[in-house]
């Protein structure tokens, strides 16, 4: 989404929205960095335009390219808003539709196999991987199904860079469309290390330590069980356990809740520093590729992270990211490299017995408990989450089909009118066809905030 014509800058729009259960709204943002003044001859007025980038698919997965500016329709703050600016953007080649067909065993019509270099001017194709939480087993997945978007869909006239969150592949690599060299780059990314692990027995998970944390008293109770050896009812029981005439067993109830708590907090802190060094890093090579013209498309790869809102200050770092995005155009896809994940996964391949079913009771979904970032920062950006796939080289190129065309909606705002403080939503439809999905960015943003960053 970009915003032209209020002053000696282009300026985009940043809109950041959290979907994740554990997180709340961000509170503030940062403000854009200048950019490079437009070229001689732009015109400035009063009157700004925005430009919004939106994606529309049957109820298939397939891309809608007959649209015409009269069937959007757009809502600002849920009012109608008029529709100044309109075109389709094409990006790519014909091929990549081609394969994507194939993949899915769907029939791809003639007249959307023909199109001129001039019309596909190349896209902008960056592989963030999130090698702090890769496991052995993912990044080799991970690898290869990266080797085959290169081998199979980057074309001389992308340009496309390859990423690692801890730096070992060099904190910069120039953008091509030669793929022994991209190819080259990719041989050289190997295992870094395991997450935040808990050694201790019984194995505890980084979602388990946050819900000690946030005084779940059924995880509390599972940990008190194993710990004892023995089933305990409720932690009611053991309080009343506590205040029994038996002090020895009253003793080890204490003991063993203030291990649990001290194992929890340790873990907890340790998750917390992994997270906030990835999503700093994450940041700091979105503000790199700002500077990048035209839409860009992010890769993200990992086996995702719980986040630890009570040990880091994550809601104002993800909302320092998702805004850098929407401000330089970029959307981020995440792929879950753990593959298909069925069930609750095993802390060193181990668990206590759960006797009362607290584990259960307690409403944690191991499995789906590190998605809640990468969802969010899809969800915030535009782009989408890939997860629940053992077919990871299908997915990316499902979804190098999405990136190559949309369209653009340009409309017009009266800077002299906005309200600071007041944050407005988009939505965008297409009318009379309610079967359609469209995609554009979530959430909200205060429009007179960058304003006021750009007179």
């Amino acid at each position: 989404m970009r915003l032209i014509g209020f002053s000696k800058t282009s300026y985009p729009i940043s809109i950041a929205a959290l979907t994740a259960a554990i997180l709340i709204p961000a509170l503030a943002q940062k403000p854009a960095a200048p950019q490079n003044p437009p070229k001689a001859g732009t015109i400035r007025v009063n009157v700004g335009l925005v430009q919004t980038d939106v994606m529309v698919f049957d109820n298939q997965g397939h891309f809608v390219p007959d649209l015409k500016m009269n069937q959007f329709e757009l809502r600002i703050d849920g009012k109608v808003q008029p529709i100044e600016f309109f075109e389709m953007v094409s990006a790519g080649s014909t091929h990549d539709e081609e394969l994507w067909a194939k993949a899915g065993k769907r029939f791809v019509p003639a007249s959307d196999q023909t199109s001129s270099k001039s019309q596909n001017p190349g896209r902008t194709i960056l592989i963030f991987l999130d090698d702090w939480h890769l496991s052995a087993d993912s990044v080799m997945r991970s690898r290869a199904a990266v080797a085959n978007l290169i081998q199979t869909l980057v074309a001389p006239n992308d340009k496309v860079a390859i990423f690692a969150a801890s730096g070992q592949l060099g904190s910069a690599h120039q953008l091509t469309g030669e793929r022994d060299s991209l190819l080259a780059v990719l041989a050289k990314f190997n295992f870094l290390s395991k997450a935040a692990e808990d050694l201790s027995w019984p194995p505890m998970t980084e979602n388990q330590a946050l819900m000690v944390e946030r005084q779940d008293p059924d995880v509390l109770l599972y940990f008190v069980q194993a710990i004892l050896g023995k089933p305990v009812e409720s932690l009611d029981t053991a309080k009343k356990t506590m205040r029994a005439e038996d002090a020895r067993e009253a003793e080890g109830i204490r003991d063993a809740v203030a291990v649990i708590r001290r194992r929890a907090g340790a873990l907890a802190q340790l998750s917390a520093s992994i997270g906030e060094r990835t999503l700093s890093a994450f940041c700091n090579f979105l503000k790199a590729v700002e500077t990048l013209p035209g839409r860009k498309f992010i890769f993200y790869i990992s086996d995702g992270f719980v986040l630890q809102p009570q040990r880091s200050d994550v809601i104002s770092r993800i909302g320092e990211l998702t805004t850098s995005a929407a401000r330089a155009g970029i959307v981020v896809y995440t792929l879950d490299a753990r593959g298909l994940v069925v069930g609750l996964p095993e802390a060193k391949g181990k668990q206590a017995p759960d006797w009362s079913g607290a584990l259960l009771h307690s409403g944690s979904n191991e499995a789906a408990a590190p998605m809640d970032v990468l969802n969010a920062l899809a969800a915030d950006t535009g782009g989408r989450f890939m997860k629940n796939t053992n077919a990871l080289d299908t997915a990316l190129i499902t979804t190098i089909s999405e990136i190559s065309r949309y369209y653009l909606l340009g409309w017009s705002i009266d800077p002299e009118k906005l309200l600071p403080g007041k944050m407005s939503t988009i939505k965008a439809s297409i009318k009379g066809r309610s079967g359609l999905s469209v995609r554009v960015r979530q959430g909200s943003l205060d429009l007179s905030k960058l304003v006021q960053d750009k007179k």
